[in-house]
């Protein structure tokens, strides 16, 4: 009996060899894998020269846009606007002088020629607003961007820089 326990146990001891040995060989593996995967996405990434050719080219466009930010357009004032406001059940008035930015002198003919449409299509949205809709931060910016809107329809695109608003009372 001695004998069966000694096979048993010398048969049991090779089989937990041989996993511990399969588990060796396995984390070697997959531990030279990710090291060969560091290697391959560290050093096989784009050269110097590589970068700093891209890097030129995605300036270039910021540089330009900058710089045309940067330039000031032509200031045409537009005589002040004293209107009602479509408040139904209180009078109240907008007095408010415009002023507006054009990218050259032939936006600024073509204001020049076309202002009584210009006067006319803004006169027609500040009497449509009420006095809650422009007394917010919220609302002269809205103000504002359908002032460019209308504008830019009758002058076109790229003609129209900005609009700003030189005075603002509501009473």
């Amino acid at each position: 009996m001695a004998d069966k326990e000694k096979e048993q146990k010398n048969g049991e001891e090779p089989k937990k060899k041989k996993p511990l040995l399969l588990f060796i060989i396995l984390g070697l593996v997959l531990l030279l894998g990710a090291g060969g995967g560091a290697y391959f996405f560290l050093m096989a990434g784009p050269s110097e020269e590589e970068l700093a050719a891209e890097l030129a080219k995605d300036e270039a466009p910021a540089k330009a846009v900058a710089k045309k930010k940067q330039e000031v357009g032509i200031m045409v004032n537009l005589d002040p606007f004293i209107v009602n406001l479509a408040d139904p059940k209180a009078r109240h008035f907008l007095k408010t002088t415009i002023t507006l930015e054009v990218a050259d002198d032939d936006a600024k003919e073509e204001v020049n020629k076309v202002l009584p449409k210009i006067r006319n299509d803004i006169i027609m949205l500040l009497t449509s607003q009420t006095m809650a809709d422009i007394l917010t931060m919220e609302g002269k910016i809205r103000l504002r961007d359908q002032i460019t809107a209308r504008v830019e329809r009758i002058l076109g695109p790229d003609r129209l820089l900005n609009v700003y608003f030189a005075q603002f009372v509501v009473q």
